[in-house]
């Protein structure tokens, strides 16, 4: 049988890793579309096409990111190993509450950032959502600011946390091993 809560202090269930490596391919593919599609010509014909694709999935990742808090608080995460320092828990809780916020903040940015240049979101030329805010182009400036600053702390996060995973797993003591929670790879002997 699957486990999908996360029933031991061991591991996460499967619906948590799911969420995390699903959401991080995802995260990837945004962060290199968008990186591509601010570099194209605004008279290319894809440009549009790709935008609109970038928005969709944003919005998708958002809903991914509000499914993922409320499933962590459902479900509470695995302890930190005890052999970690007080100022390692302290920065993992950092880096991770850092995650979570720029997960929503990034999306929300651009949603923003949209509806102030005076266009709604679309869900894949389908449907339109809400207006949250009016057109307003120089907030819309502000906003477009804020979206790239914040993935860039977004990647600056996403390293430190790959960091400490892997400081973790190979400089640190069998013990302090997190990396075996969110993969399915055998802990240090």
């Amino acid at each position: 049988m699957m486990k999908t809560k996360n029933i031991t202090e061991q591991g996460y269930g499967m619906f948590a890793k799911f969420l995390h490596w699903g959401m991080a391919l995802m995260l990837i593919a945004l962060i290199a579309v968008g990186t591509y599609m601010v570099g194209l010509d605004k008279a290319d014909p894809s440009k549009m096409q790709i935008v609109g694709m970038h928005k969709s999935f944003g919005v998708i990742f958002m809903q991914l990111a509000i499914l993922r808090i409320i499933w962590s608080r459902i479900n509470h995460s695995p302890k930190l190993p005890n052999v970690l320092a007080t100022w390692e828990k302290i920065l993992s809780k950092i880096i991770t509450g850092s995650l979570y916020l720029l997960m929503l903040a990034i999306p929300f940015s651009g949603y923003a950032m949209t509806n102030l240049f005076g266009y709604p979101v679309s869900l894949f030329g389908t449907v339109d959502l809400p207006l949250l805010f009016g057109k307003n182009p120089e907030m819309g400036l502000l906003a477009k600011q804020a979206h790239v600053l914040m993935v860039y702390t977004l990647l600056a996060a996403l390293f430190a946390h790959i960091a400490g995973a892997l400081k973790h797993r190979y400089m640190d003591g069998a013990e302090a091993d997190v990396l075996p929670r969110m993969m399915s790879i055998k802990p240090r002997a």
